[in-house]
């Protein structure tokens, strides 16, 4: 894809998470009319049990005290603007000066922290429904359960992964593991276990995503491998990452969307 070609297809991308965003919000206002106050909630025992009901719906063990209540809408009101940032984060960058224009590095290195910021929101959405303990990351049996429980449409609009033949990928690309068992690749960005397989089914085996599942842990392992400081901004600009990122982050809103559909 020419630069050209590239900045056109940003654009759109852009363009479809501000559509996603607003989604975002009609459903999250929506929401907290449904909700109502938190004093509402404390002298309507009525109300506790009837948001108790929807919250039922991810995770039985939710319980009908208005403190639990409250802690609940705390962690949704919390991941709900994590992931309203990201998505309105229209041209992101990091790393340039006031002063000075954004480069290619600057951009691809926002793209990569406009994923964490949703991802964070995301994460912890998933986490307040599904009453996950805060430690620890999600598995994917967590993510499986989620997006089940969000009804989403069957048909997942496929990721492709990068162009091997892209420079400086080609070299990562190793199909045999090393003695860790890892793949070239896996091991420069020290993955984990699951996010080894991820990444190596999608990038090192080049098989799309082609789930709501695997989508979600793909955008794990390139959050966590950008937030370790494994992946840097100029090697998702050489292997042509900036497409899949911000699809990703759109992904993981339109997760959201429907779970908090299921609340209302």
């Amino acid at each position: 894809m020419d630069d050209n070609k590239q900045i056109l297809f940003i654009m759109m991308v852009i363009q479809n998470s501000l559509n996603i965003s607003t989604r975002l919000e009609d459903v999250s206002r929506e929401l907290w009319q449904f909700i109502g106050s938190y004093e509402s909630c404390i002298n309507d025992p009525g109300k506790c049990k009837h948001i108790h009901q929807k919250l039922s719906h991810f995770n039985q063990t939710h319980s009908d005290n208005s403190d639990h209540i409250y802690d609940v809408i705390q962690g949704l009101s919390k991941g709900f603007y994590l992931i309203k940032s990201g998505l309105e984060w229209q041209e992101p960058a990091v790393g340039h000066s006031l002063v000075d224009k954004p480069n290619d590095t600057h951009k691809a290195r926002g793209i990569q922290w406009r994923l964490v910021m949703t991802w964070g929101g995301f994460e912890t959405i998933t986490k307040t429904l599904l009453l996950k303990k805060s430690n620890g990351g999600l598995k994917t049996e967590n993510i499986k359960s989620f997006t089940v429980k969000c009804d989403l449409p069957n048909n997942y609009n496929s990721l492709n992964p990068p162009d091997s033949t892209r420079v400086n990928l080609e070299r990562w690309l190793n199909k045999n593991p090393s003695i860790q068992g890892k793949s070239a690749l896996a091991d420069f960005l020290s993955l984990g276990n699951g996010d080894q397989e991820i990444i190596e089914h999608w990038i090192v085996k080049s098989q799309p995503v082609s789930t709501w599942v695997e989508a979600v842990r793909l955008a794990k392992a390139l959050r966590n491998a950008t937030a370790h400081g494994a992946l840097s901004a100029s090697k998702v600009k050489e292997w042509g990452l900036q497409k899949p990122l911000l699809t990703l982050s759109d992904n993981l809103a339109e997760i959201v969307v429907a779970g908090m559909q299921k609340l209302i």
